[in-house]
């Protein structure tokens, strides 16, 4: 039997019997026993209702646990083992976008009258065959009638007729399911008309019926969107996924007034709008906008007339081709950029295409940041040069925010009970085992809430960390003796990893604590593609062995395995390869598998050969950012940096500009330290070594003075490493700004050789205004002297200007300058040798002087930068993040 994929797994033969005939069509597998299809299909009244997947040969009984007639759908639910076992929960979707020339690829798996085939040499006996239909859908097609119109694209039956048996099938677009056939239109050869998701998850009872199954309320995610926006993650019994804020397992406390703020910043009149939320991890940001999104996608009753919202969170390797489908979106949307401090690159794609004027609706971006020190206010000044919009709004959540004047006691005990609300969801959903214990999970004793509601104020996320830890210890009590919460939530997502591995190794081949480091290596470099997987893969393996010594390659089905492991175990919310295990999960496994190696195992996986350059910086950027907690984690990544610093060492520097002031000088010390250990040893580069040593040198200088290093990273590495590099808006200096003077970093010969041209410049122009004074060429008596000051300090007006760095281009001054200092130079060389005439074998007196001026002049502002500093934006300092494992559990 052919090899059958994709949405076709999920297609489903629909009978009903009784009443003297049969009712025959399709219907779509939400979830392992549950299937949706068309209520005129099923017809459950009088008849008995059966279903049939496509591994089976016998129809299964099923019962109806919802159905709607004016929609005319119905959810009908079968033995979960007979009917699409193991397969996962579908993700809903709809379409936002209305551009036609980006629209995508829909499809419907069916069984049409048309394809009833004979079987076999029985005349008598026939079967119907799938059928796969390919399209597209004009989101504007039947909107009044409220229905999605499917334009067919390939072969047609030749009468309409032959349709019938595709009623009740599943439309999926980019692996979401956005409608249910529901007519053919016998008016339109090639349409077919289906009822969209949206008004599924409208209806009363729907959600509720598919959490019930699946343990998970089902959500609206935008299909054309969706290789820019990531979705919820797939709900499965594991630590991860519990403690996903994406997940929305533990309901919002607080923070009711940013709710409201923000949605009422996202519904003012302008077209398009970019605001920051920022504040330390574990507060709450992202849990707080995803139901930020959920309350945008329900207006409130007296909102009815709005449109509903759509939006998400910005995936972290988008298609910058694909930030145009935003301008034609015929919904509102809020696209949110977590980590945007770290994103300047896709922001400024992304701003590039929704700042011109475009037919699409509004548009609200908002920037999701950890730094607390200016990052905010000089992206607002780069933003509004952009015409992004007012960009005057800024969210700001504080540890405080999420308690509202709730006692820790209260937060630890709300979020027990909804933990264990959903673990009993995903347990009814046949997600747990014969080891979950039933019962009433929320009965569990406060083990680990006690001891953190005696140590004082945390952020929201510990408490939670201790609500799930005691659950789970509750549910399995083989997790008792561990004293830390944390090691709770390891020991279970373990035990989630390994029930997937058994089921694809063989007996006795799980290696728990390798599969522990393709975890780490998975979250670490993530993989877009299924290549980058198999980098991932390969370099996690041959780290965890690095303490073995040489050993054979890995066996190719051996790594295969290990992808599909890891892919199953975290499958991606964004079209990527794979997802990955969430923070601080994933902080916590990283330092077990740290210390397991002797803190050698991120330093052996960032100098893998196999790994491309885009997941050494994912890989550095994590690790700078979690080592804020714990900073022997930067060890490893200091010493591979140090180990390959033409490579390794500017993407290092740009991790620093993540973090907070003391953060990053605490990296950049790090990094500063593995260099010069490093370059001390037998055989090292010293030329590359002191390169190296600069490059570090000037990004503390930058970080110390407030600034991040991005700025200065290209002038140390342009010639002479004057930092003469254009400005981060473009070359316009802002009408406001606080300015402090940095130096740069360059070698002692640079700094020499520039100073001394330099200098005889000076003494040269000095000496000859100084002549042509005592010769009264200028003037009559005293008034001749007043031009030294006045040559001489036009020259040093002029280095100072163009020295600092901060040009304003549109100004008259900055290009007349130069050729004018250069004009007052020749003439005063030429007056001077007027008196003083040169040998008659010299060239004509102007031309020695622009000779020797044009050098001089060109010296002269890269010297005054070198000695005074360069105008940079000043950022003030702040404080460090709390550390997780410091908490007195």
């Amino acid at each position: 039997m052919p090899m059958i994929g994709g949405s076709e797994r999920r297609t489903v033969e629909v009978q009903g019997t009784g009443s003297g005939e049969e009712s025959y069509g399709t219907g779509y597998l939400i979830a392992p026993g549950l299937v949706l299809t068309a209520l005129h299909v099923a017809q459950p009244t009088p008849r008995q209702v059966a279903v049939r997947d496509l591994v089976h040969t016998e129809f299964t009984p099923a019962r109806v646990v919802w159905s709607d007639p004016r929609l005319d759908a119905v959810l009908l639910e079968a033995d979960r083992d007979l009917v699409g076992a193991g397969m996962s929960t579908v993700r809903f979707g709809e379409l936002v976008c209305s551009d036609p020339g980006h629209r995508p690829h829909c499809t419907i798996s069916g069984f049409p009258k048309a394809m009833r085939r004979k079987a076999g040499a029985d005349p008598e006996r026939f079967v119907d065959d799938l059928k796969t239909v390919d399209g597209t859908i004009a989101p504007h097609t039947g909107s009044r009638s409220m229905l999605y119109g499917f334009e067919v694209s390939g072969a047609l039956p030749r009468f309409y007729e032959n349709w019938k048996g595709l009623s009740g099938a599943g439309v999926t677009c980019q692996g979401l399911l956005v409608g249910l056939v529901r007519t053919v239109d016998k008016q339109w050869d090639r349409s077919l008309m289906a009822l969209p998701a949206s008004q599924l998850l409208a209806a009363d009872g729907f959600s509720s019926a598919v959490a019930e199954h699946t343990g998970m309320l089902p959500r609206l995610q935008a299909a054309d969107l969706r290789l820019l926006l990531h979705g919820p993650p797939e709900p499965v019994l594991s630590s991860s996924y519990l403690l996903d804020p994406h997940a929305r397992t533990v309901a919002l406390t607080g923070m009711s007034h940013l709710i409201d703020e923000i949605a009422a910043w996202c519904r003012t009149a302008h077209r398009v709008d970019v605001a920051a939320l920022t504040g330390l991890g574990g507060t709450g940001k992202t849990r707080l906008l995803a139901e930020v999104l959920q309350r945008l996608a329900a207006p409130l009753p007296e909102e009815e007339d709005q449109r509903p919202w759509s939006g998400g969170f910005l995936t972290d390797r988008p298609p910058s081709t694909g930030y145009g489908l935003l301008t034609s979106s015929h919904y509102p949307l809020l696209v949110i950029v977590d980590l945007a401090e770290s994103r300047n690159g896709q922001l400024a794609d992304l701003i590039a295409a929704l700042a011109p004027q475009h037919d699409g609706h509004t548009v609200r971006v908002l920037l999701l940041a950890r730094r607390r020190d200016g990052w905010w206010p000089s992206k607002q000044r780069e933003l509004r040069a952009l015409h992004a919009g007012p960009i005057t709004r800024t969210f700001t959540v504080s540890p405080d925010d999420a308690y509202d004047g709730q006692p820790g006691a209260d937060i630890y005990e709300s979020a027990k009970a909804d933990f264990a609300h959903r673990i009993e969801q995903l347990r009814l959903a046949g997600q747990a085992d014969e080891s979950w214990r039933e019962g009433a999970l929320a009965d569990a004793p406060n083990g680990y809430g006690a001891r953190i509601a005696n140590s004082g104020p945390h952020p929201v996320i510990y408490h939670h960390i201790a609500a799930l830890a005691d659950v789970l210890v509750h549910s399995n009590p083989t997790f008792a003796d561990r004293d830390h919460p944390m090691d709770v939530l390891l020991a279970h997502e373990e035990n989630y990893v390994r029930k997937i591995a058994e089921a694809r190794l063989p007996h006795g081949a799980v290696d728990t604590k390798l599969i522990r480091s393709l975890i780490t290596a998975q979250f670490l470099a993530g993989a877009a593609t299924a290549r980058d997987g198999q980098s991932v893969i390969r370099a996690g393996y041959d780290a965890h062995h690095s303490g073995y010594g040489p050993s054979a390659p890995p066996d190719r089905q051996v790594l295969a395995a290990l992808d599909d492991i890891l892919t199953a175990a975290y499958p991606s919310t964004n079209g990527a390869h794979w997802g990955a295990v969430g923070e601080p999960l994933a902080a916590a496994l990283l330092t077990e598998v740290e210390t397991d190696s002797g803190h050698e195992f991120v330093e052996q996986f960032l100098q893998h050969e196999t790994l491309k350059p885009a997941q050494r910086t994912q890989t550095l950027h994590v690790v700078a950012r979690v080592s804020i907690e714990d900073p022997a984690l930067a060890e490893g990544a200091h010493r591979a940096v140090a180990a390959a610093p033409d490579e390794l060492l500017p993407l290092a520097v740009l991790a620093a500009a993540e973090l907070d002031t003391d953060d990053a000088a605490h990296w950049l010390d790090g990094t500063r330290h593995a260099v010069s250990v490093r370059a001390a040893q037998p055989g090292a580069d010293t030329a590359v070594y002191e390169r190296a040593a600069d490059l570090v040198q000037h990004a503390q200088d930058c970080v110390a003075a407030g600034i991040s290093p991005t700025t200065l990273l290209d002038d140390t590495n342009t010639g002479a490493g004057t930092g003469d590099t254009e400005p981060s808006d473009g070359g316009k200096s802002p009408a406001r700004r606080d300015y402090i003077l940095v130096k740069p970093a360059v070698k002692w010969q640079v700094r020499l050789l520039l100073t001394t041209v330099s200098n005889l410049y000076l003494l040269a122009i000095t000496a000859s205004t100084v002549g042509v004074a005592y010769s009264n060429g200028l003037g009559e008596g005293w008034v001749g002297w007043l031009y030294i000051p006045a040559h001489v300090g036009f020259s040093m007006i002029f280095a100072a200007y163009w020295g600092s760095g901060r040009l304003d281009w549109t100004a008259g001054a900055t290009w007349i300058g130069p050729p004018l200092v250069v004009l007052m130079d020749v003439c005063m060389g030429a007056l001077f040798h007027d008196a003083w005439p040169l040998p008659s074998y010299f060239p004509p007196a102007w031309l020695v002087w622009l000779a020797f001026c044009v050098p001089g002049i060109a010296c002269l502002p890269f010297t005054y930068r070198i000695w005074f500093g360069r105008l940079q934006p000043r950022t003030p300092a702040q404080g460090d993040a709390p550390s997780l494992r410091n908490v007195p559990w």
